[in-house]
């Protein structure tokens, strides 16, 4: 009998749900179908510069803003090019500019902010391509001594330190970390890496050795005396070419025309800035050394290295090393220039290449 009496019930109380939510849905609000044209539309609009405008670092910019209603009363403009340039510009008048001097080189983002109507603002952004102002310096070198070098060493990485000189090798199955005996070429010590991976540029930092990989997104910290590998580490960047430091942070390259500034604790990228020449950017930077403020970098596949400030990204100086180049080399790309270490006692560089029979002690020498 209480089986017989509990179905009514249920059908019951079923029904009435099903009923009490089809009349909640009948009265729920309907949402509002609003036309298209309805939609606030832009009060104003950013006249100049137009997007992939390329100028010269140090040219002044005309900013000029339409009002597309006659009602707009333009309070005042703010003008931001990256995260060091600000400028607040009260009412508006037709003469209005941005001073791009002091800017970074490369693609920046020129950020113009309009208020209106007391309480109203609206955000335009132009694309510029920032050209450097400097001529590069040319440098011509003279030749100190050449050492031999191992010619099976595939160099992606030289740092130099109170005499001892580091040298990473690449390609899966023959990467390595080597302290190098400049006298004679050979190694003192060596460690090998994994097959899979690709050993990429070095860096040494506050005793130890710092390496990365070419695809892996994966790096390496060793003792700088034993080479016995303390730690590893992971990265954002998809690709790791050259490595130094500044002393503060590390600097790598990633065989565009991009340095990466970089935490070394937990190697988080913090800044990056892109290099200009005053004829437009250099890519493929590859092997990078810090000297004195500046970077030099090996440019893949070509016989010179480029002299940058790091703070704006700018190209100050060019030496050409052609000359020093193995007969026979010229062309292949697997026996390109590559390797800047520096002595900071005698000013000079050691200089090499991929598998290159020879290194080179150099002195630059500014050219007349």
């Amino acid at each position: 009998m209480k089986s017989v009496f509990r179905i009514p019930v249920l059908l019951i109380v079923t029904s009435t749900l099903i009923f009490l939510l089809s009349c909640c849905r009948k009265n729920a609000p309907q949402k509002s179908q609003a036309p298209a044209e309805s939609a606030r539309q832009n009060a104003t609009q950013l006249v100049s510069p137009k997007t992939n405008t390329v100028i010269n670092c140090g040219d002044s910019v005309s900013i000029k803003i339409r009002r597309l209603n006659e009602d707009i009363q333009i309070d005042s403009l703010v003008v931001i090019a990256g995260k060091k340039s600000r400028r607040t510009i009260p009412g508006y008048t037709e003469n209005i500019y941005w001073p791009s001097r002091g800017s970074r080189v490369g693609q920046i983002t020129l950020q113009v902010i309009v208020y209106y109507n007391d309480s109203l603002r609206e955000s335009h952004n132009a694309g510029l391509v920032v050209l450097s102002d400097i001529v590069p310096r040319k440098y011509n070198y003279r030749v100190i001594r050449q050492f031999p070098h191992d010619n099976q060493a595939y160099t992606q990485g030289l740092v130099y330190d109170n005499g001892v000189l580091y040298e990473s090798t690449g390609l899966e199955g023959q990467s390595s970390l080597r302290i190098v005996d400049i006298p004679s070429g050979k190694p003192k010590k060596m460690v090998s890496l994994s097959p899979l991976f690709f050993g990429e540029g070095i860096a040494l930092y506050r005793d130890q050795v710092y390496q990365v990989t070419y695809k892996s997104q994966v790096g390496f910290v060793y003792d700088k005396n034993t080479l016995e590998q303390i730690r590893s580490f992971d990265y954002q960047i998809k690709e790791g070419w050259g490595l130094t430091t500044d002393g503060k942070n590390l600097i790598m390259s990633d065989g565009s025309a991009q340095l990466y500034f970089i935490e070394p604790e937990y190697f988080t990228q913090v800044d990056q800035v892109e290099v200009f020449d005053n004829k437009g950017l250099i890519d493929s930077l590859n092997e990078i050394e810090y000297i004195q403020g500046k970077v030099l970098a090996n440019v893949y596949g070509e016989s010179y290295i480029v002299i940058v400030d790091p703070s704006t990204g700018k190209v100050t100086g060019k030496v050409e090393l052609q000359d020093l180049m193995p007969k026979g080399f010229k062309g292949d790309y697997g026996k390109v220039l590559n390797g800047i270490a520096f002595n900071p006692l005698t000013g000079h560089l050691y200089i090499t290449g991929k598998n290159w029979p020879v290194l080179y002690e150099i002195e630059l020498v500014p050219a007349l």
